[in-house]
């Protein structure tokens, strides 16, 4: 990962700029629910219809400034993503035009092709990724357990027991998920290598007949590919059944012990509301955050790929063409160039 983030030097002031507008939006989004309970508690009993419009455009301010924040946001987090993958396709183009055909050899062409290819596309969308999340969903998770403490310490109880089981639950999946991408990235570049060797020599295939034989080992490869690539899906999507059990769980436990502190009088009905309305966000920013996880396994295992072809030592030398003015020139006047005259 330290290849990617010297990548992102050059782009640090655009990214600290793009973070904090997402912080911003995120803050908004943190602000409605507590506005809500708010006016469900104290504003409506109070039957004024002015301050109850008033309070309703303040949240609509709110919701809007979110919006906004967050569209400007991802605008310049798909900016950063954009340019630094150009950047890094650029080297790595310039890197493998320098290979000698020992090292092309060792890489191999499809390998090459897959990198230059495959791996760029799973680093753009991991940079992008973790502009848009990366600060949106946790701040979304801290700040969403924060306020239900302060709003009902009670009921946030059954929300800091589930905590250590979801963090051991995303650490042990994701874990166990980035080598499944690099065999899955493996098995990848044997497929395009197969498929290259046949479009290379589909003459030779058709002379020999060897159609039946070619069509029977790309059944093979391909099978691999599927194989591997169902069983790093199955592995990363266990995450989000496992942790909507847990939270709903929760949430179930919630409603039921709210139920009983409201027919107490120890809770108000705005509190319970805006309590689940956090409690979703909450949800939501968990799964978030098993995403970021899913999409970090495959652009560091990509990363590690690229990274292998960078830092491979340059066999070919490089020497640069010093401009010599002698005098001498080559003309061409009235040179022309045409097919059947």
């Amino acid at each position: 990962m330290k290849m990617i983030f010297s990548y992102l030097r050059p782009y640090v002031p655009r990214m600290i700029l793009g973070l904090t507008i997402k912080f911003t939006g995120t803050i908004m989004d943190l602000l409605i629910p507590w506005i809500l309970s708010y006016t469900i508690d104290d504003i409506v009993p109070l039957r004024n219809v002015k301050l109850i419009f008033i309070w309703g455009g303040i949240m609509f301010i709110c919701a809007a400034t979110a919006y906004i924040t967050n569209v400007i946001a991802n605008r310049m987090a798909s900016k950063v993503a954009r340019d630094a993958v150009e950047i890094i396709r650029h080297d790595l183009f310039e890197k493998i035009s320098y290979m000698s055909c020992r090292q092309v050899d060792e890489f191999t062409i499809p390998s090459l092709e897959s990198r230059l290819t495959n791996d760029t596309y799973h680093i753009h969308r991991m940079i992008g990724m973790m502009q848009r999340l990366g600060v949106r969903a946790p701040i979304l998770l801290l700040g969403g357990i924060i306020v239900t403490l302060a709003l009902e310490p009670v009921l946030s109880l059954t929300l800091i027991l589930m905590l250590p089981f979801i963090i051991l639950l995303v650490y042990l999946i994701s874990k166990k998920g980035l080598p499944l991408f690099s065999e899955s990235q493996r098995s990848i570049d044997k497929l395009v290598r197969t498929v290259r060797e046949n479009i290379a020599g589909i003459r030779v295939i058709k002379a020999l007949s060897k159609t039946a034989y070619e069509k029977e080992r790309f059944h093979e490869v391909n099978h691999e590919v599927v194989k591997n690539e169902t069983k790093a899906g199955i592995t990363m999507t266990l995450t989000n059944p496992a942790m909507n059990l847990l939270l709903n769980l929760g949430l179930t436990l919630v409603i039921i012990v709210g139920a009983f502190r409201i027919n107490a009088g120890l809770t108000k009905s705005g509190e319970i509301i805006a309590f689940l309305t956090y409690f979703t966000i909450i949800l939501n920013a968990m799964l978030s955050i098993t995403r970021m996880f899913e999409i970090y396994s495959k652009g560091s295992a990509s990363a590690d790929r690229i990274r292998e072809v960078l830092d491979a030592p340059d066999d070919l030398v490089r020497v640069p063409e010093n401009h010599v003015d002698n005098g001498y020139h080559i003309t061409f006047e009235h040179v022309t160039f045409s097919y059947h005259k």
